[in-house]
């Protein structure tokens, strides 16, 4: 499993910017099941330059396109809070 990094103060509606520390190679489509599955959260899986999709409690509400889901992950950012949180992932 992945960790959150803070990398900015935590705003006045409680949202924050993180790094995210992979502890794998992932690809877009493993990275996505890996989110998707923290059942506590919802928000936004986007692909820099490339298609985004929402997820929530567990359920993926919409899809990426099928050519970003096997691209490989070389980093992977994050935004939010409390239940809410957005991934922006940059590919090969």
């Amino acid at each position: 499993m992945f960790k959150l990094n803070r990398v900015t103060p935590i705003a006045g509606d409680e949202t924050a910017g993180y790094d995210v520390i992979l502890d794998k190679e992932y690809s877009v489509k493993e990275l996505l099941e890996t989110v998707v599955n923290i059942k506590g959260e919802w928000g936004y899986f986007s692909v820099i330059n490339g298609s985004r999709c929402e997820y929530k409690w567990g359920e993926l509400l919409s899809s990426l396109k099928e050519d970003d889901l096997n691209k490989k992950v070389l980093k992977v950012g994050a935004s939010g809070g409390w239940s809410r949180m957005d991934y922006y992932v940059m590919v090969l």
